[in-house]
């Protein structure tokens, strides 16, 4: 019987310690839309002009590749919840993320310059 008890609590441990890195891995998304954001306004607007050049540099090392982050962290939350029942992240970053990827499609693969 204490067996069984520290199985789960193994078990428990694992699980806690994927759902944090999944948090971390959608907060890192959530923080590269943002810089999506700039790069978008840096492309359409005359916003370089008024930015420190370390923004312009962060905002497309960031920016640019949030699309295949949030792929990523999809990916890895559709596994994880697939195993889990339970809630890993805040709904409110999974919707955004979600938004922000459908407008980086939008962005990458329909709208052509």
């Amino acid at each position: 019987m204490e067996q069984q008890q520290v199985q789960e609590i193994i078990q428990e441990q694992e699980i806690k310690q994927k759902t944090s890195r999944l948090r971390m891995l959608f907060k890192i998304a959530f923080i590269c839309n943002l810089f999506f954001i700039v790069c978008m306004l840096m492309r359409y607007t005359t916003v370089p002009n008024h930015l420190p050049q370390f923004i312009i540099e962060l905002s497309l090392l960031l920016g640019w590749p949030a699309m295949f982050i949030n792929l990523l962290s999809f990916v890895l939350a559709l596994i994880l919840i697939s195993r889990i029942k339970k809630r890993q992240v805040p709904l409110w970053l999974l919707y955004i993320n979600i938004i922000f990827f459908l407008i980086q499609f939008y962005f990458f693969f329909i709208l052509h310059d």
